[in-house]
């Protein structure tokens, strides 16, 4: 970022960000989520950053932020607002129209998660010219390999297959999330491909534990904004059968 100027965020969400902005260094800015998720657009417009990132979907909240709220931001910062849409196959909504509205926006993709091809490193970016020739002047001259390009290419071709897989994980997702709230948890509305979750005891981290004692991993978080809440994958209708009947051991367990 510019001298003096900082990147922004909301927390909580992707820990890479901070990461990233140390590498560089950069000065950062992290300003917390409302209890129910909802965008601080007045606290991330004012703070000046010179960058603004949002993660929407967010991960671990699962949470989406309404394309009017991205809108109402964008349109009060100074410096550039970077969606980031890593999830946004799984969801209802995407950011997309604000990059022909708005010349400080910048979309950026993954084919790691709707296309199932995290091993390839591929992602992109959706901006204005004005905005992409800017980034061009900084762009290491091999940040992609050929192969990857071809790939990701053919997979993003195969809209149908794609497609497909999409909604089996959104019917899974859908299911798993019913079942969890049937044994008590608080399952947060999703629209990415895992859960936020609390259990209805409070007692996250052993549920954590006992799960991962049965080979069954899933992320446990103790901080601001997410304490005591698990983030369950949504598995095969398989697999998420085998968690929900684990995770009724696990409330058995915890009644004694």
């Amino acid at each position: 970022t510019e001298p003096g100027r900082s990147l922004v965020y909301p927390t909580p969400t992707y820990v890479l960000y901070r990461t990233l902005a140390a590498a560089q260094p950069a000065d950062v800015i992290e300003i917390p989520y409302a209890d129910d998720y909802s965008l601080p657009i007045s606290e991330l417009a004012t703070a000046g950053g010179a960058v603004t990132f949002i993660a929407s979907p967010n991960s671990p909240s699962a949470h989406a932020v309404p394309i009017q709220d991205l809108r109402k931001l964008a349109s009060q910062l100074t410096g550039v607002l970077v969606v980031d849409e890593a999830y946004v196959d799984f969801a209802d909504e995407t950011a997309l129209p604000l990059v022909q509205e708005l010349e400080n926006v910048i979309i950026v993709r993954t084919l790691s998660k709707g296309y199932s091809l995290a091993g390839l490193r591929l992602g992109f970016g959706i901006a204005n010219p004005k905005l992409l020739s800017g980034l061009f002047k900084v762009k290491d001259s091999y940040n992609v390999d050929a192969i990857a390009c071809l790939v990701g290419a053919a997979a993003m071709r195969d809209q149908v297959y794609k497609n497909e897989c999409v909604a089996k994980v959104k019917a899974s997702r859908a299911k798993l999330a019913l079942d969890l709230k049937q044994l008590g948890f608080q399952v947060w509305d999703s629209q990415t491909n895992f859960l936020l979750v609390q259990p209805p005891q409070s007692n996250a981290e052993a549920i954590y534990l006992e799960l991962k004692e049965r080979g069954i991993l899933v992320r446990y978080f103790n901080q601001p904004g997410l304490d005591d809440k698990l983030r369950i994958t949504v598995g095969t209708d398989e697999q998420n059968q085998t968690l929900i009947e684990a995770l009724l051991h696990c409330l058995m367990l915890c009644d004694k």
